[in-house]
């Protein structure tokens, strides 16, 4: 019992012993402070770590964007221009002989990787972008996804320079006369009898006639969008004719008359008989398959002195003329022209893609459009790759 009371007596010393009190203050205040002082330290290396781990993240964003810059750069610079070409297909079995991931280091702890995938009208480009470090807080990695289409990017300095150009191999049969200056970038054959006037004959490849080994010539391409959306607006003129159309599917063209403008024909275009004259006013035919000219059909290419689209006949498959072809304006086709009638462009061109340019058993009079020299033709120009979606992935 006395201790117990000596006990309580000591306690209740301290508390009304000042300089105890006082002690006691002092020691509850630094332990307060102390942990204040812990928990603010605490929470500022959280920051810090958390605002490092914002910081490399926020560079490998960037470093995947520039990824997906240069992608972009190589993919739409020719080869022989220090790029890699549209058909660039780096981490996929696509090339031959097939190509690992294109990677780039920017620095000794900073780099991006590159995928492509896709098909000769649409690619998918990942980048992914990495920042790495020694430790857990100074590491970083984002990815991004984006899809491309195709088009057509303008091209100043890209002309319709040549009477007849073919971008695969020329092979000519039968008589036929060229007024200007003729090139296959691939081989030239002459199995007939050439007239050439106040041109030349080259090819990149091999020829019997003329020079072989010139460097390609770039070959204009067709924004089909470009005149799709064109064909879908008509105009009406003073007299009263509709100008422009669109066709969702094949045509057959076989009674004469008169179109206006451009016809657009997602699909195939024969022009036969009884159609024995159609005449193509200020404008033009596109068709995304094949145009065919039947025997003793006539077309007639117009053109007015207003009118400054010299593109006549265009096709995505071959052109095959039977019949017969007068007129002014550009021939031209992404696959083979064939020719067994007649055509007599007395001012323009013709131009055609891959494959065999063939001189059939008709006439061939093409007398170049001088027009064209150093002169732009709307809707053309060079494929690129652009842009029609982004967005950031989290799985590569």
């Amino acid at each position: 019992m006395r201790c117990k009371d000596f006990k309580n007596k000591k306690i209740k010393g301290i508390f009304t012993n000042q300089k105890g009190f006082a002690l006691l203050t002092t020691l509850i205040f630094v332990f307060v402070l102390a942990t204040l002082v812990i928990t603010l330290l605490t929470m500022t290396n959280n920051d810090t770590k958390l605002s490092n781990l914002q910081r490399e993240s926020t560079r490998a964003f960037y470093i995947a964007e520039t990824g997906i810059d240069e992608a972009l750069l190589l993919l739409n610079t020719p080869v022989n221009q220090g790029g890699k070409g549209l058909d660039w297909r780096p981490g996929t079995d696509l090339n031959d002989p097939p190509e690992p991931s294109y990677i780039k280091n920017l620095s000794p702890n900073e780099y991006y990787e590159v995928i492509i995938t896709g098909d000769s009208d649409n690619i998918t480009i990942l980048s992914k972008g990495v920042v790495t470090g020694s430790g857990t807080y100074d590491k970083g990695m984002r990815q991004i996804e984006v899809k491309c289409k195709k088009g057509i990017a303008k091209a100043p300095d890209l002309f319709f320079d040549y009477a007849v150009l073919t971008n695969g191999n020329m092979t000519i049969n039968g008589g036929v006369s060229f007024h200007g200056n003729i090139h296959s970038n691939g081989n030239l054959t002459n199995n007939g009898n050439i007239n050439l006037e106040y041109g030349t004959a080259t090819a990149t490849g091999t020829t019997n006639f003329g020079t072989g080994g010139v460097p390609y010539q770039e070959f204009p391409r067709i924004d089909w969008e470009y005149y799709e959306n064109q064909a879908k607006t008509q105009l009406i003129d003073d007299e009263g004719n509709i100008h422009n159309h669109y066709y969702s599917g094949d045509v057959t063209i076989d009674s004469s008359g008169s179109i206006y403008g451009i016809h657009y024909i997602d699909g195939n275009v024969e022009i036969k008989p009884p159609c024995s004259e159609l005449h193509i006013i200020d404008g033009a035919i596109f068709a995304t398959g094949t145009i065919t000219v039947g025997g003793s059909s006539n077309v007639y290419i117009e053109k007015s002195k207003d009118y400054d689209n010299p593109l006549a006949l265009v096709a995505k498959g071959d052109i095959v003329i039977w019949g017969n072809v007068h007129g002014e304006g550009i021939v031209y086709t992404e696959n083979n022209f064939t020719l067994n009638g007649n055509i007599n462009i007395q001012k323009g061109a013709v131009y055609a893609d891959d494959g065999v340019f063939h001189g059939g058993g008709g006439s061939m009079n093409i007398y170049y459009d001088t027009d064209l020299i150093n002169t732009p033709v709307p809707g053309t120009g060079i494929p690129v790759w652009k842009k029609v979606s982004w967005q950031e992935v989290f799985d590569f």
